[in-house]
């Protein structure tokens, strides 16, 4: 483990530390704000986590729900970030199982002059005198007894109430609470299944997994402790990352009061040897450089704001999900692992924030004096050139302008055959936006919608397609034949000349469609509505033998065309201007040419391709470099064809049987 996951972890141990056991058992019972719901700020009850791993009340998060406007989504109460309401509503939420656990013990400290619980089953009210750790259950002195002489009960552990209430036995109590499982709320999740790789009761063991490898949960050898410490030890870097921007911020405005204090230095050591009319314009003057520094001082703020933001977002999960892998039990680490992986994956891949600012420092100098004196004006105010500092040590920054892909992570696998399929699907399209993703299945001929999860939505339409890309709500298919333009209340059918093999379509500068028609060398740019407003030309083929096939587009921040063309067996990169920057050719192990797949860029303009001669992913830098090759077939991914990009930063791999592979991506 480094040496920076080690200064991540005390730092969350220092501030989580009335969590812990001590060497006695006992759990502090100092209180701390993670026990306290962020809406009612009183003791959670029930608690449900958001995929912000925040914490608050089942009660208060039904009245957040209820006062939102959107059914769909809404906001955090504490951070504001935007979250999908699942279906379900509020029990379609995570209970936290973790923040569970350790209010039951908190409560445990509240037991005394409580009734018995089994007492109460008579509608008697006899006080409590000990507390069974097994059941739970508050007995008083009869039913203690009582309790320790069943054939059933005769090995729970009975302890005095009064040692509960002091915290001596918070360690057993915390050990020996376990899950409900949601299927059979008698039981509880105490069996790890590896086959399926998550907790089952013994009822589900006996039935659905019985012929499966399953475990006690305490004995299970679980990696996903692990997994997370993984996670945390590339947003440590991260931080570190933000607190040197910070660092270099505040040096920024030290900088600009400096420039700010020799500027009115020295206005006011001209102005003292000039008239009243001078002293006059010195105030105007005065007042310009004030407002202009304040603005630029204004800039470190907001910047310094937006830095703060990013690390408090990524610090608070950090340590919600070091807090979990050190110290939960097995089922909780287990129960919460999918969500918070999911969290500090999309946590990875947010954008780096900007490593230097752009300042005006101004410039206040003598005219010369000709004229009347009436009418002189001895100083122009002019705000500067735009100076761009650097945030971090120049040694600290990427070479390249761009974050490298290190790594690609499986989250997830789906399986795109509904139960109204026919056939098994055949994916020869693949769009993704925020939410959800489209699959065009040529086999059953379907566009048929999911769920960011995996989960079948609806089927959109009924029909063949080639290429599919969807920007905010506006859908474009396109055939051999045609381009269809299609929105809640919209559609339009555009007929193409019939004489390229496919019309390969991407989105176009978030905001308008490309359409790519290889006979006419040229990329149509579409408006939502269906109409041409622009269009780039294509370049020739470098060798007069072949000529230009596309098969797949995407574009990059810049407006750029990337394409794969069967035609020249190639990817390449055509700017604005029709002509080639980038192009890139790979061997392939067979006697055939080299055929790629689908293209797609991510945030930093790094280019994936599916290659499924190889059974890759193949990733260039902006720059058309190689930067890795990542193999499917270890993922179980055969053929990989089409390839997708989504909003939350993960990349969605279709390949043969209908199969889409979602990764996330790790960056250096």
């Amino acid at each position: 483990m480094s040496t920076a996951y080690h200064r991540c972890q005390q730092l969350i141990q220092q501030c989580l530390c009335c969590y812990f056991p001590t060497m006695s058992g006992k759990i502090e019972e100092e209180q701390n704000d993670a026990l306290n719901c962020i809406v009612c700020k009183k003791l959670l009850q029930r608690p449900k986590v958001l995929p912000c791993l925040h914490s608050l009340c089942s009660r208060c998060l039904l009245s957040v729900l209820d006062s939102n406007k959107s059914k769909d989504k809404f906001h955090c109460p504490k951070c504001e970030e935007t979250t999908i309401i699942p279906i379900g509503g509020v029990e379609g939420f995570q209970d936290n199982v973790y923040l569970n656990g350790i209010l039951g013990v908190h409560n445990s400290h509240n037991s005394k002059g409580k009734v018995c619980d089994i007492c109460s089953l008579r509608k008697k009210k006899n006080t409590a005198t000990s507390k069974c750790l097994n059941c739970g259950d508050l007995l008083c002195q009869d039913c203690s007894t009582s309790h320790s002489a069943t054939r059933q009960t005769i090995n729970h552990k009975v302890v005095d109430l009064e040692s509960v209430v002091k915290g001596t036995h918070d360690k057993a109590i915390r050990q020996l609470n376990r899950i409900p499982c949601a299927s059979h709320p008698e039981e509880t999740l105490d069996i790890f299944c590896y086959d399926c790789n998550f907790l089952v009761c013994h009822e589900c063991q006996l039935s659905y997994h019985f012929s499966h490898h399953t475990v006690a949960v305490d004995d299970a050898d679980i990696d996903q402790r692990q997994e997370i410490a993984t996670s945390l030890q590339f947003l440590d870097s991260k931080l570190k990352h933000l607190n040197d921007i910070e660092e270099g911020i505040n040096n920024t405005e030290a900088t600009i009061n400096e420039k700010e204090e020799h500027i009115l230095a020295d206005l006011e050591n001209a102005t003292e040897q000039l008239i009243t009319q001078i002293q006059t314009e010195k105030r105007d003057v005065t007042q310009k450089v004030k407002e202009h520094m304040e603005k630029q001082r204004q800039i470190c703020r907001d910047h310094v704001i937006q830095v703060r933001s990013r690390k408090e977002t990524i610090q608070e999960s950090c340590e919600f999900s070091n807090e979990v892998a050190q110290s939960g039990k097995n089922d909780e680490v287990i129960y919460l692992e999918p969500i918070i992986l999911h969290r500090l994956r999309n946590l990875e891949n947010l954008p780096r924030l900007r490593d230097e600012m752009t300042c005006q420092f101004p410039e206040v100098r003598l005219r010369n004096i000709f004229g009347n004196v009436e009418t002189i004006r001895f100083f122009d105010f002019l705000p500067g050139s735009s100076n761009s500092v650097a945030l971090l040590p120049q040694e600290n920054s990427d070479v390249s302008g761009a974050p490298q892909v290190s790594q690609l992570l499986m989250v997830k696998k789906v399986n795109t055959f509904t139960n109204e399929d026919e056939t098994c699907p055949k994916i020869s399209s693949l769009a993704s936006t925020e939410g959800f993703f489209l699959v065009g299945d040529n086999a059953n001929r379907k566009i048929k919608k999911f769920s960011s999860t995996g989960k079948f939505l609806e089927t959109l339409s009924r029909s063949k397609s080639y290429s599919i890309s969807i920007c905010d709500d506006t859908v474009i298919c396109s055939d051999s034949f045609s381009v269809a333009f299609f929105s809640a209340g919209y559609s339009r059918k555009i007929a193409m000349d019939g004489t390229s093999s496919t019309y390969p379509t991407c989105v176009y500068e978030n905001k308008n469609f490309a359409v790519a028609d290889s006979s006419a060398h040229e990329v149509y740019i579409f408006d939502k509505a269906g109409d041409v407003i622009s269009s780039i030309q294509l370049p020739r083929a470098s060798r007069r033998t072949r000529r230009r096939n596309l098969s797949f587009i995407c574009c990059n921040s810049k407006g750029e065309i990337i394409a794969s063309d069967w035609g020249t067996n190639s990817v390449f990169l055509v700017g604005k201007n029709g002509k080639t920057l980038y192009e890139y050719h790979s061997k392939s192990e067979s006697t055939r040419d080299w055929i790629p797949g689908g293209v797609c860029v991510d945030i930093h303009d790094n280019v994936f391709i599916a290659d499924q001669q190889k059974g890759a992913i193949t990733i260039l830098s902006p720059k058309f470099k190689v930067i890795l090759k990542h193999s499917t077939k270890k993922d179980y991914l055969e053929r990989p064809m089409n390839i997708a990009f989504d909003s939350s930063g993960q990349i969605l791999v279709a390949g043969k049987n209908g199969i889409v592979n979602i990764y996330s991506c790790k960056y250096l």
